[in-house]
């Protein structure tokens, strides 16, 4: 604590002051003007606390649409992304090198290929304005949250800690907003739909960010909890972010969190991971040889959704009443008829939500159902990128997947000290939660999850390329 500390600590107090007075008074230019000075600050001073800056802002953006120009954006989170982005692809003509082991290293090679598939189907798209901003945004959300996040925690792994914390507190903060608004409301199940708003969209979104969450604040807690006042902070975290999970009443994120960690007990165990494939293959090819008799039984269920936990989680096999399960049907039916259609190319990225109305059928409607085709997307990671882009789409998506699962796995058995060894380790089990909770939903095209899901990844690039050096340091 020197003469520039108090400076500083000054400097802030004064800045919070002019700044809660400003909006006292309604003068929101003041605020604005503000937030834009600090961030071109960090732009050009402090690239590295932009970035924390960023996973901080996320959990509390809002999504703003203009209907003038079209276009949506999640202030502020999503400003820092572009402008990080816009930064760092200017510096790289200039002061920045990127590594070879990182430019070639096979996940990046894989995400090149997979922009590379999504920028040929735009030019091929149904409606190619909606596929370029959808493209854009790919582009900002990978650029910011992977190459941005690989390039602060390359040459110190401990960085990431700050970054997930980060995060990791905002959220728990929504979590607490999120709780107390729910318990004003009794508890209601009809709004815990829509509680989380406006900072999440829908319950499925808000549920399966904290299933993210959990495991990498476990990795924190054994990594950094080295300090009574640390410990408490990571088990308070971990106590709101249990509270937020049952309370977000999310059955895909339930079973994507159930799902995740009995993988990390088969990797504890040693179970190679190609027997996990195959396991996964053979329950796949049981379900689908069952089908009629799974399907009979699932119709005769109607329990539907409810406050009630047991009940709640009959509800996931209920296909005759339960409106959202019903409807999830009909968005999937809608896509493999855009599937047959155009089976190559797709409609084109970010299209479905325009495209699939005409492709609805009765039987599949429900007091949810719009029949101008307005209520979102596809419901699946993997179905609505193979109506968007085809089956060759869909399939970049899966390698991905199966390479990143298994790159972070090899170097998590690699790595020889704490730090980069949980981390790998625990952001597979991130990563694999929400690969599951992708079967039932999807949200990589929001900054919400977007944020964490590519930062994990960064992490198990580091730590795969730090391990093939043999010179981890002592942590």
């Amino acid at each position: 604590m020197n003469k520039k500390f108090f400076i500083a600590l000054g400097g802030s107090v004064v800045f919070i002051l002019l700044n809660t007075i400003a909006l006292s008074y309604e003068l929101f230019f003041v605020p604005f003007l503000s937030a834009v000075a600090v961030i071109l600050y960090f732009l050009l001073f402090r690239v590295d606390l932009l970035i924390y800056l960023m996973a901080f802002v996320t959990p509390f953006s809002i999504n703003f649409t203009d209907t003038k120009i079209d276009v949506g954006l999640s202030i502020p989170a999503e400003i820092i992304m572009l402008l990080l982005t816009l930064l760092f692809f200017i510096r790289l003509l200039y002061d920045v090198k990127l590594e070879r082991k990182i430019v070639l290293h096979p996940i990046s090679i894989l995400i090149y290929i997979y922009l590379g598939w999504m920028l040929m189907t735009s030019i091929t798209s149904e409606i190619p304005l909606v596929s370029f901003k959808f493209l854009a945004s790919k582009i900002w959300f990978i650029t910011a949250c992977y190459f941005c996040v690989i390039q602060l925690i390359r040459n110190d792994l401990k960085k990431i800690i700050t970054f997930f914390n980060c995060y990791a507190v905002a959220l728990g903060i929504v979590i607490i907003i999120t709780s107390i608004k729910f318990a004003i409301s009794g508890f209601s199940k009809h709004n815990m739909h829509w509680i989380m708003n406006p900072f999440y969209n829908d319950h499925t979104a808000y549920g399966a960010a904290i299933a993210f969450f959990i495991p990498l604040i476990i990795a924190l807690f054994i990594v950094d909890g080295k300090t009574t006042w640390k410990k408490v902070h990571y088990l308070l975290l971990t106590a709101v972010l249990l509270l937020g999970f049952y309370f977000s009443y999310c059955r895909a994120a339930w079973l994507s969190i159930i799902a995740a960690f009995s993988v990390l007990v088969a990797i504890k165990l040693r179970i190679k991971f190609s027997w996990l494939f195959l396991g996964l293959a053979l329950l796949g090819s049981t379900l689908y040889y069952f089908s009629d008799d799974i399907l009979y039984k699932m119709g005769r269920n109607t329990q539907d959704s409810s406050g009630e936990f047991t009940e709640h989680l009959k509800s996931i096999s209920n296909i005759s009443t339960d409106a959202s399960n019903v409807e999830r049907l009909n968005r999937w039916n809608s896509a493999f008829g855009m599937i047959q259609d155009r089976p190559i190319l797709g409609w084109g990225p970010g299209t479905y939500q325009f495209v699939y109305a005409g492709y609805q059928k009765s039987k599949y409607k429900t007091i949810i159902t719009t029949n101008f085709g307005d209520g979102g997307n596809a419901h699946s990671e993997y179905i609505g990128p193979c109506a968007e882009m085809g089956f060759p789409g869909v399939i970049i998506v899966i390698v991905l997947m199966i390479t990143v699962c298994s790159v972070g796995i090899k170097a998590y058995v690699r790595a020889r000290e704490k730090l980069p060894k949980t981390l790998a380790l625990f952001a597979v089990i991130a990563l694999i939660s929400y690969y599951i909770h992708g079967i039932m939903n999807n949200f990589l095209d929001t900054d919400k999850l977007s944020l964490p899901f590519w930062s994990a990844i960064a992490v198990i690039v580091v730590v795969d390329v730090m391990s093939k050096e043999k010179n981890l340091k002592d942590y």
